[in-house]
C-alpha cells in the first residue's frame, strides 16, 4: 500500500532499534549494506514506526547517534547507555556531563558514595538551563552500605542524594549493596520515596538471585533494575538470564574491566578489526546485544562519543558465541571474593559512619 504521504523514508531495523535514513544514503550502498545479513530495511511513511517487534523499546536521539531504551516495569524508559561519575573528580565532572549530554546521553549514574552528586546536579541543572526538558533524562543514584544499618539513615542518605542532585524526584533509587542481614530492612524504608513521589522507581544493584528472593519476601515495591558487574571476561549468564526472566532491566558496568585485558584480547581485537570499529565498542555492543543498559565511565569528550557509536553494526552469533567464551573460572572467583568484600560493608570516602549532610557548591 502506497503511504498517504509524499514523504517516504526508509528505515534500518537491527535488534535494537530503527534508524531512519535518507534515500540514496551512502550507508545503503551496495557491499557495507550486504555486509548487514541481521538488518532488514522497510519503507514506511515519514513518522510511523508501529513495529510490532520493537513495541518495548524507543529511541533518542542525540546530536548525531540514536541511542534505544528499554523500557521498564513500571513504564518508565532506560537509555541502553548511560554515563557513571564513579571516580571522576569533582572538578571534571561538569566537562565529562556535558560531553554526556552533547554525545546523547540521557542516562546518568550517580551515587553517594561517588561524592560528586552536587557537582553532577549542577552540570545537569546548566543543560536544562538551555530549554532541554527533564523528562528527557533517567537518573539514579545510589545509598552506599555505609547507610543501610538502620533503616532511617538509609532513607536520610536517599534524601540527601535527591536533594543534592536538586533536579527533583529521581528516576530510581538503588541498594548499592545487598549488605548481609540490613539490605532488606534499608529497602523497604525506600519504599517511602516512592509514595512520598521522590523517586519514580526503585532498584536494586550487586544483588544476586538469592539476594533478590530474600528482598521479595519482604519488599511491597518491585526493583525494576539490577546493576552488576558484566562483560566479555565476566559473563554472569545465570544472573542475567534470571533477573530479566524477572522483569528487571539488567544494567551492567564495568563493560570494558576500567581498560583492563578485555581489550587486549585476541579475540576482542580480532572482532573489531574486521568490522573496523574499536575493542572498546565491541564490548559495549556485545552487552548492548545481551538486551542490557551499559553504564560506561569516561572524562574525554572523544572517547565519550566513541562509546556512544556502537548503534551503526551488529555482531554475528559466532561473534558473541567467542565473546561469552572469554569468562574463566578463575575470572568468576575472583569476581566473588571481590563481591563478598564489597557487601560485607567498605568504607566510604567519608568513612565507615554515616554520610555528612548535604554539601553545597
Amino acid at each position: 500500500v502506497r503511504p498517504r504521504s509524499h514523504h517516504f523514508l526508509h528505515f534500518e531495523v537491527s535488534s535494537s532499534c530503527v534508524f531512519p535514513m535518507a534515500l540514496g544514503s551512502p550507508l545503503l550502498s551496495g557491499r557495507r549494506f550486504a555486509q548487514r545479513s541481521r538488518r532488514r530495511l522497510v519503507g514506511v511513511a515519514a513518522g510511523a514506526l508501529c513495529l510490532a517487534p520493537l513495541a518495548l523499546r524507543g529511541c533518542t536521539r542525540g546530536a548525531s547517534v540514536t541511542i534505544p531504551s528499554l523500557t521498564l516495569s513500571g513504564g518508565g524508559r532506560m537509555q541502553q547507555l548511560a554515563l557513571g561519575l564513579y571516580n571522576v573528580p569533582r572538578e571534571q565532572v561538569d566537562s565529562a556531563v556535558r560531553s554526556a549530554l552533547d554525545a546523547g546521553i540521557r542516562n546518568f549514574d550517580f551515587a553517594a558514595f561517588y561524592g560528586n552528586e552536587a557537582e553532577s546536579g549542577a552540570a545537569v541543572r546548566q543543560w536544562l538551563g538551555e530549554g532541554h526538558d527533564r523528562s528527557e533524562l533517567f537518573v539514579t543514584t545510589k545509598v552506599w552500605t555505609t547507610d543501610l544499618g538502620d533503616p532511617a539513615a538509609a532513607l536520610r542518605s536517599a534524601k540527601i542524594s535527591i536533594d543534592e542532585l536538586g533536579l527533583g524526584p529521581v528516576d530510581c533509587v538503588m541498594v548499592h549493596w545487598p549488605r548481609p542481614g540490613k539490605h532488606v530492612a534499608a529497602y523497604v524504608a525506600l519504599e517511602a520515596l516512592v509514595r512520598e513521589g521522590l523517586t519514580k522507581s526503585l532498584g536494586i544493584s550487586n544483588y544476586s538471585p538469592a539476594d533478590f528472593e530474600d528482598l521479595m519476601k519482604t519488599a511491597t515495591i518491585k526493583p525494576e533494575v539490577n546493576t552488576f558487574e558484566n562483560n566479555p571476561m565476566l559473563y554472569r549468564k545465570e544472573w542475567v538470564d534470571y533477573f530479566q526472566s524477572k522483569g528487571l532491566v539488567v544494567q551492567a558496568y564495568k563493560p570494558l574491566q576500567r581498560g583492563g585485558a578485555v581489550l587486549t584480547c585476541d579475540a576482542v581485537q580480532g572482532i573489531a578489526a574486521r568490522l573496523g570499529k574499536s575493542p572498546a565498542q565491541v564490548c559495549l555492543r556485545w552487552n548492548v546485544e545481551k538486551g542490557n543498559v551499559v553504564i560506561f565511565k569516561s572524562k574525554t569528550p572523544a572517547r565519550i562519543a566513541e562509546n556512544v557509536d556502537i548503534f551503526d553494526f551488529s555482531l554475528t552469533p559466532e561473534d558473541m558465541a567467542a565473546l561469552d567464551a572469554l569468562t574463566t573460572e578463575a575470572a568468576k572467583a575472583e569476581a566473588l571474593h571481590h563481591w563478598e568484600e564489597r557487601r560485607s560493608g567498605t568504607p566510604a570516602p567519608w568513612g565507615e559512619g554515616l554520610r555528612p549532610e548535604r554539601r553545597s557548591l
